[in-house]
């Protein structure tokens, strides 16, 4: 009975994949920050943003807010180790502000 009860739950289990959309705002200079290996990060909303957004252009020099998606980068597996579960497109540029 506890098999068969596995057996139907686990055939239950679906991978759906969520998305997010968010509205952020992307600092005017890059900054050193560390990844695998020492690169340069966007700041978005206060903290390093490690990975890049789809269809957005970033120009050092203007403060940007933008409406993006966040979905998942691997969904129903695990990413790679050096990689976010996470990736982001870009939906609407609402602003761009010289700094």
């Amino acid at each position: 009975m506890a098999i068969a009860l596995a057996l139907v739950f686990g055939a239950c289990t679906t991978d759906v994949s969520t998305t997010e959309v968010l509205e952020v705002e992307v600092a005017p200079e890059l900054v050193d920050c560390v990844g695998v290996a020492p690169m340069k990060c966007m700041v978005v909303d206060g903290e390093f943003f490690y990975g890049s957004i789809d269809g957005f252009d970033y120009e050092e020099g203007y403060v940007y807010k933008l409406r993006i998606e966040q979905y998942e980068a691997y969904p129903g597996r695990e990413p790679p180790q050096d990689a976010s579960k996470y990736g982001y497109r870009l939906i609407e540029l609402i602003s761009k502000m010289p700094a």
